[in-house]
C-alpha cells in the first residue's frame, strides 16, 4: 500500500485526541501537524526565534504538559526519533528546535492543491486561535513560548519611574569609624538578622559608642561584640557586663582612650611609634621590678 492522506490540523479539536496520554504514534503525528509549513518566526523572551518550514519550536514541558507524559519520556521519544533520523533538535537556552526530515514527504506543497473553501479557512482560522490559547495556558512553565506559526510581538511596557537616591548616612555622631573588615561584618550581620541600617540606628549608636570609647573601650571592640553575640542594638553596659577588657589603660585616661580610639585608622609610622613607646613602657616596668626584687631581697 502506497501513497497518503490528508490529515487536517483540526483534528486535534476533537476532544478524543487529547482525551488519554498519548501512544508514540500519535505523538509523533502530532509533530507533522504542528510542524511549520511555511517559514515563520515566534518570540521567547524578546528574542525572535525564526522558523523553516518543516520545524518547530516546542520545550519539553510544552510536550510533556500537551502529551501527557514526563519530560523523560519526552526526552527518551526524541532520542529514538532522532536515533532513526526521523528528526533533528537544536536545543539552546531559549528553547528547543526540532526539524521533521523529509518534510515534504508527509507533505504536499499547499500551493499545489486546490484553494480551501470559506469553511476550511474559518476552521483553520478557529485552530490558530485555539493554538493561541493553548500556548498562553502553558506560559507559565513554559517560559512564554508562543504558538510556532504566530508572531507574538511583546508587550511594551511603561518606563518606570527612576528610584528616588538613598541618602549617604552620617556617622559623624560616633567617636571614630571602624576599620573596613569590621564595618562590613557588622553590615552583613545586619543584613543576616533583617535589622536595617538607617540614620536612626547610626544616631543611637553613636552616644554609647562614645561612653565606651571615654572608658577604654574602642569601635572595633564595640561592633566586634555586636558581631559576635549576635546583638541587635549596643549599650555600652552590655559590653561591661560581657567581661570584655578594654582595649586602652585605663589609668592613663583621656590618652589612654584616645590611643585605643585611632589605633584602626593609624598609618604605619603611627603605629611603629605606638608599638615603640608601649615597648618601652613595658620594660621600665620589668625594670622596675627587678631592681625592688634586689631591694628585697637585700
Amino acid at each position: 500500500m502506497s501513497g497518503w492522506i490528508k490529515l487536517h490540523r483540526s483534528i486535534q479539536d476533537n476532544d478524543l485526541w487529547v482525551a488519554e496520554p498519548f501512544t508514540w504514534a500519535q505523538a509523533w503525528i502530532d509533530l507533522l501537524i504542528n510542524a511549520n509549513h511555511k517559514p515563520g518566526s515566534f518570540w521567547v523572551r524578546r528574542i525572535e526565534v525564526k522558523l523553516d518550514r518543516g520545524q518547530l519550536g516546542w520545550s519539553e514541558i510544552t510536550m510533556a504538559d500537551r502529551w501527557k507524559w514526563s519530560r523523560g519520556k519526552v526526552r527518551r521519544f526524541l532520542g529514538m526519533l532522532e536515533t532513526r533520523g526521523m528528526i533533528v533538535q537544536q536545543t539552546n537556552k531559549l528553547t528547543s528546535v526540532i526539524t521533521i526530515c523529509n518534510y515534504n514527504e508527509y507533505q504536499a506543497d499547499e500551493d499545489s492543491e486546490n484553494k480551501p473553501t470559506v469553511q476550511q479557512t474559518e476552521q483553520q482560522a478557529g485552530h490558530q486561535t485555539d493554538n493561541r490559547q493553548y500556548t498562553n495556558k502553558n506560559d507559565k512553565n513554559d517560559k512564554k513560548i508562543s504558538s510556532n506559526e504566530e508572531i507574538i510581538t511583546p508587550t511594551e511596557k511603561k518606563p518606570r519611574s527612576p528610584k528616588p537616591k538613598a541618602t549617604a548616612l552620617d556617622y559623624s555622631g560616633w567617636p571614630s569609624m571602624p576599620s573596613d573588615q569590621v564595618m562590613q561584618d557588622w553590615l552583613a550581620l545586619r543584613k543576616n538578622i533583617k535589622a536595617s541600617v538607617s540614620q536612626t540606628v547610626i544616631n543611637t549608636f553613636g552616644p554609647e559608642l562614645t561612653l565606651a570609647v571615654q572608658n577604654g573601650f574602642t569601635v572595633d571592640q564595640c561592633l566586634s561584640q555586636c558581631i559576635t553575640r549576635n546583638w541587635r542594638g549596643f549599650k555600652f553596659e552590655w559590653i561591661q557586663n560581657a567581661g570584655v577588657k578594654p582595649h586602652g589603660n585605663n589609668s592613663h585616661g583621656h590618652h589612654g582612650s584616645n590611643a585605643g580610639q585611632s589605633q584602626g585608622h593609624e598609618n604605619p609610622t603611627a603605629r611603629i611609634m605606638r608599638l615603640a613607646r608601649e615597648a618601652e613602657q613595658q620594660i621600665s616596668g620589668d625594670q622596675g621590678r627587678v631592681i625592688e626584687a634586689e631591694f628585697k631581697r637585700v
